[in-house]
């Protein structure tokens, strides 16, 4: 019972993947981009590119459209260049929602500032999956540079351009930079959800060694972030500007803990861009129009005239990094905007203060209504809009806790510098005012809404007293407009206002009730969230409206990862009564021991609700999420689990026989593969194991750390279940489906002549050396990858010959019984001595059909796994079969020879033959393993040289081992002693006869 339990286990927690597999799709969050649409018919103007006859496949291209066609084919280009680098199997046509919004934005201004787009043709090769062509694009990538470079210096100007890059394209623009002569030419590079300083998975050496470049090349020639601030000296890539982009949790290809760098200048998330407040998948980045928006108004923001009808971007990295901050991050952030141009706001130089520079809102208090409201909390509504400027007065009373915090938010001000602060010691009529007061604009934050214009500030006012002991109230200005316009005040204590949870076990998957009715003047709260420090764990924050008072519930929380620098998060939901919001680390908690102050913070929630509504708070662990998350992560972690339990389950089957047994035995896959005993050592010795490697600094940094227990237990435990429900879909598939296979693969044959056909097929059974020779040949003048696949279609060929074979020998021997039971035994005479001693020789040595089949079956699935990691080669060199028939570089050639020169002596020889050292192979076997899981579940690409070592030790071993004593011989032996046995009563009973 307990051994069909532990059966059961892998296959639910296989089932679990495939429900977060689902989830990922498209259950977690809607898409809500909106589509971008062109005005004209997009044309993409092919230029010609100094050396390009190196790259036949590649090409750049200048976009533009209706009458603007005509200047860019007479290669008139004047405004600043943006490049746009496409990512793997992206097309230079995804360039179009930028550049049709810039173009349009371009018109609209009458031509006087403009962006001229150029895209990358890189033949939407895969190279996310594929490294072998990533220097040949990095090094086409170079001349498209200098040839934009020529074509604006054609005119006289010397240009620094932007170059914007999409998934592996990204990585594309950071490779290039550190290429001679080319960082002058770049002002600045925006990567949008690219694996920047780690790959997603790395499935061959190629991806490593390009990486390990670009990283040695940037850690010598560029400050990281948080250095470039204290440090004076200025390395040659520090001028250019670097700013990252992530998609959220909508992309599931390139998750949002890979697609920020250390080098970065600027981290964001699209859902904490001012203006998008969306998460967007892989492709959605490309056309989302509430993010192809802001990312063009940031590069309009850094463009200045240059020269007559010209213009470039500005040179100063720091006007380029507060104007991303401003459009990417937050705009009232730091140092006061330059662009303010309200009338009734004047710049004064503070005496105090280093220099610093504050804003004075100018009040006239004959055109403004002012009002002091005792109230701690309301809110007021103005459907009509205001005929008249209002000031709304909120006095600072210090000592007072219930007077400590104000939470006020405004919807449709067309004001931006509407909080201020002053002291109201004027008098106008009958009201308190003060005609200057000083502008508060550094506190405001603008809160997602995809309707209105909807700003909010959080104040300390006991702080804000204590900086200013002057001042008597914090002003909000509502100026008069024809707009609905809203706002909401909230005073509260802190401490009333604050809940602190403790993230559950992983077990406990309850739901809480943390706030079961709301007042309905409450506007905020703030969540925190202990114990929370992997990526996977997720909270479901679940928050209800009871009742509202004829409005409709708007939620937005804002999420703060105080260990995560850019990946603040926005969720908001409009108009719903209910929503759900997902809380999760985006990357994990730094490990303990000598990590800041802040990591000790917990995850902060700020729960903004809508004034009127009064709401149920509940939260509870995510199971589906958490699942999500760890199949988005880790799902690149299997192979390698997949590969160690295999080998470990064949260890199981070497290890049946003693070392005196005179014959060999091989295990069952299926029994080896359900019994406990692989699957805990490999959970419990693999950690130990990593901990004692880490002492030695020589050894290699092991993989296994980086994971989660929990993560890798799951990972095992998946990884057997795909393995059991491998092994019994073979068992069927050579059991039924053995003649259904050699129809297709004669299909696949499809030689003129039929009997051709079935001649070659019937060749692969009598001649499987001669198959192999064919397959290295594939292998050689193809693609190492297509005689992996040709290799698995051969050998479940082989493998159900065997199994016909030991049907045939089992009904033989099952009718013989029968006929014995039937009509008695015969007396065994010389004739049938001999013809047992003349049977047919087995299979193998050991006499056994099935163990053949045993024997080869962990064989089989090990050259199904290699040609699974080598099918990117295998797609790559289909797609690239116009341009060469050989795919140079191929990765999967090292591993195929190795292992097609193996398998041509193993299907040649009667294996598994009947010999000693099996131990020793067991032992190997175990070792790999486990090399497996420290050192290949992100290195996947290793994995290719640990299945080759395997099959080379059971080669050599098969080769050269000592044979054990002949069953065949034995058999013979065993036969003769009876037959004499009977001979010698004979000649007693003849003597007697004869002495009668």
């Amino acid at each position: 019972m307990i051994l069909r339990l532990f059966i059961l286990l892998p296959v639910l927690v296989v089932a679990l993947f495939l429900y977060g597999a689902i989830v990922n799709i498209g259950y977690i969050e809607e898409n809500r981009c909106r589509m971008t649409y062109m005005f004209e018919h997009p044309q993409y103007t092919r230029l010609p590119v100094q050396g390009n006859e190196r790259f036949p496949k590649y090409g750049l291209h200048a976009y533009s459209e209706g009458f603007i066609t005509q200047r860019v084919q007479q290669r008139v280009f004047t405004g600043a260049p943006v490049l746009f680098v496409p990512g793997s199997g992206g097309s230079y046509k995804q360039v179009r929602s930028l550049a049709s919004v810039a173009l349009r934005k371009g018109i609209d201004n009458n031509w006087q500032t403009h962006l001229d787009y150029f895209s990358v043709d890189l033949n939407e090769e895969l190279s996310g999956v594929y490294g072998g062509y990533l220097q040949d694009q990095t090094e086409f990538l170079e001349l498209c540079i200098q040839e934009i470079a020529r074509l604006y210096g054609a005119r006289g100007r010397s240009i620094r351009m932007f170059i914007v890059g999409h998934s592996v394209g990204g990585k594309l623009a950071q490779a290039v930079v550190t290429q001679r002569n080319i960082g002058r030419h770049v002002a600045g590079i925006v990567t949008l959800s690219a694996p920047v300083d780690k790959p997603v998975a790395l499935l061959d050496h190629y991806h490593h060694s390009f990486y390990d470049r670009i990283e040695q090349a940037w850690k010598t020639n560029r400050s990281v972030a948080m250095e470039s601030k204290t440090s004076p000296l200025k390395l040659s890539l520090d001028g250019i500007l670097f700013i990252t982009i992530g998609g959220g949790i909508r992309d599931i290809i390139v998750h949002d803990g890979l697609t920020s760098s250390r080098y970065a200048d600027l981290h964001a998330m699209t859902h904490n861009i001012p203006n998008v407040w969306l998460s967007v998948d892989h492709l959605c980045a490309m056309w989302c129009l509430q993010f192809v928006l802001v990312m063009n108004r940031f590069l309009f923001s850094i463009v200045v005239p240059q020269g007559r009808s010209s213009f470039g971007f500005v040179d100063d990295k720091q006007m380029q990094l507060e104007k991303a901050k401003r459009f990417l991050s937050q705009p009232f952030v730091g140092l006061l905007d330059d662009d303010d141009d309200d009338d009734d706001v004047e710049r004064e130089r503070v005496p105090v203060g280093k220099g610093k520079e504050q804003l004075l809102v100018q009040h006239y208090p004959e055109q403004e209504e002012w009002v002091e409201d005792i109230r701690r909390s309301f809110t007021e509504r103005h459907r009509a809009g205001m005929d008249r400027t209002r000031v709304q007065m909120i006095r600072l009373i210090p000592d007072k806790a219930f007077h400590r915090f104000l939470r006020v938010e405004i919807i449709n001000s067309e004001q931006d510098n509407w909080l201020s602060g002053c002291a109201a010691v004027e008098i106008y009529g009958n009201s308190r005012m003060c005609q200057k007061a000083v502008s508060l604009v550094n506190y405001t934050l603008p809160v997602p809404s995809s309707k209105f214009d909807r700003f909010g500030a959080l104040l300390d006012m006991h702080e804000l007293k204590r900086n200013n002991p002057t001042w008597t109230h914090v002003l909000v200005k509502i100026p008069r407009t024809i707009k609905p316009v809203q706002f909401s005040v909230d005073i509260f204590n802190p401490d009333e206002r604050v809940i602190n949870l403790t993230m559950p076990y992983w077990f406990d998957y309850r739901v809480h009730t943390i706030l079961q009715d709301a007042s309905t003047d409450d506007s905020f709260y703030r969540i925190n969230i202990a114990g929370m420090a992997h990526t996977y764990q997720t909270v479901a924050l679940d928050l209800t409206a009871v009742s509202c008072g004829g409005v409709k519930g708007t939620v937005v929380v804002k999420v703060r990862v105080p260990w995560a620098n850019g990946y603040d998060r926005y969720a908001f939901h409009e108009e719903l009564n209910q929503t759900t919001v997902y809380i999760y680390p985006p990357i994990e908690k730094p490990p303990g021991g000598e990590e800041k102050e802040e990591h000790e913070v917990p995850i902060q929630l700020d729960v903004h609700l809508t004034p009127g509504c009064k709401y149920r708070i509940r939260y509870a662990q995510s199971l589906r999420v958490s699942i999500a998350r760890i199949v988005q992560q880790h799902l690149v972690l299997m192979p390698a689990h997949c590969i160690a339990l295999l080998l470990l389950a064949f260890k199981d089957q070497l290890s049946q026989t003693g070392h005196d047994d005179p014959a060999f035995v091989v295990g069952k896959l299926r029994s080896s593969l359900t019994k406990p005993g692989p699957l805990v050592m490999l959970l419990a010795t693999s950690s130990l194991i990593a901990k004692f490697l880490t002492l030695f600094k020589s050894i290699p940094r092991v993989e296994l750390l980086a994971t989660p227990l929990v993560v890798s237990i799951l990972i095992h435990l998946a990884s057997l279940g795909v393995l059991v429900i491998a092994t019994l879909g073979l068992w069927g598939a050579i059991a039924f489906c053995a003649n259904f296979a050699h129809k297709i693969i004669l299909r696949l044959i499809a030689l003129p002549i039929p009997v051709m056909s079935s001649t070659f097929l019937s060749c692969i059974h009598k001649f499987p050396l001669a198959i192999a020779v064919l397959l290295i040949a594939i292998a050689l003048t193809a693609c190492g990858g297509v005689s992996l696949l040709c290799a698995v279609a051969v050998y479940f060929v082989l493998l159900s010959k065997a199994y016909e074979d030991y049907l045939e020998n089992f009904v033989f021997h099952t009718a013989r019984k029968i006929a014995a039971r039937l009509f008695g035994a015969r007396e065994p005479n010389e004739r049938d001595g001999k013809r047992r001693r003349h049977r047919r020789r087995p299979a193998n040595e050991t006499g056994d059909e099935l163990m053949v089949i045993n024997f080869h079956l962990p064989l089989f699935f090990l050259v199904i796994m290699l040609a699974l990691l080598n099918v990117p080669s295998v797609i790559t060199w289909a797609k690239n079969y116009h341009y060469a028939n050989t795919l140079q570089p191929d990765p999967s050639l090292v591993p195929a020879l190795i292992v097609l020169v193996c398998l041509a002596v193993l299907w040649q020889l009667n294996t598994p033959r009947n010999v000693y050292g099996y131990e020793l192979l067991a032992a190997l076997l175990v070792i790999v393993a486990f090399v497996s899981v420290l050192y290949c579940q992100v290195h996947v690409y290793r994995l290719n040289y640990s299945i080759g070592l395997v099959f080379l030790a059971i080669t050599v071993h098969q080769i050269i081992a000592p044979k054990r004593r002949d069953v065949v011989e034995m058999d013979v032996a065993e036969e003769k002693q009876p037959e004499e046995i009977v001979q010698q009563p004979e000649q007693e009973s003849e003597d007697d006869k004869k002495a009668n």
